[in-house]
Order: C-alpha cells, then structure tokens, then sequence
C-alpha cells in the first residue's frame, strides 16, 4: 500500500496541471477576446468622435473637411474590412447570405456603389488561408 501513495499523488498533481493548463489557455483566449473587442470599441469611439468634428467643421466651412471626411472613411473602410474578416474567418453561416443580399444591392446600383471603396470588400471578399 504504502508504494501505491506517491504513484496517487503523482498522479493527482500530473491531473492537477493538466487541469490547471487548460484552464489558463481558455483565460488567455477569453483575454484574448476582450481585448479585440476593446479595441474595434475604442476604434468606433474614435470614429464616432472623428464624425462629431467633422459636422462642425461643416457647419464652420472649415478648408480641412475633405481631409476629415476622408479620413473618416478610411477609418470606416479599415472598421469594416477587420468586422468582414473576422465573419470570413469563423465560417459564419449569415455573412454568405448577406454578401449575395449586398451582391445583388450593389449590382441594381453600380454607379452609387463604386463611389463607396469599402463595399467592394464586402461583394468580393479575400478570403485568408
């Protein structure tokens, strides 16, 4: 019996880090995720901030809105294509319904459309391998 008592315990801490691994890698992962999410947050928060001066550069006539409202749209591009990549990436079931749907939109209104440079990554998206 008394030989049998380092092999359980042995056994037990071996369970025991096992356990403890695979716990910290879910933790890692989830901080992972929080930490995407508070990004494309501070991201909109920031674009959202953008807009808010750009409408009052506006209301002033101010020479530097074009400059702004590009940048806002690059932003914007940059917001859509990380939010497309990311539906791409984990197979989401919706996002080929959508891009057929948005397809379709596009095609019905091609002139309007190719004034916008971030819908093209949605009809036509790159695909990560």
């Amino acid at each position: 019996m008394n030989t049998y008592v380092p092999l359980i315990l042995t056994t037990i801490v071996t369970l025991s880090t096992i356990i403890y691994t695979i716990c910290s890698i879910q933790l890692w992962r989830t901080t992972q995720a929080a930490a995407e999410i508070s990004r494309q947050a501070a991201l909109g928060n920031l674009w959202a901030e953008l807009n808010r001066y750009l409408e009052m550069l506006r209301q002033q006539d101010a020479p530097e809105t074009a400059f702004m409202q590009k940048l806002s749209d690059l932003i914007l591009e940059f917001m859509i294509a990380n939010l497309l990549t990311n539906a791409i990436d984990k197979n989401d079931p919706n996002f080929e319904e959508f891009r057929q749907k948005i397809s379709a939109l596009v095609s019905e209104n091609e002139a309007h459309a190719s004034k916008i440079p971030w819908v093209a990554s949605i009809v036509e998206p790159k695909r990560r391998h």
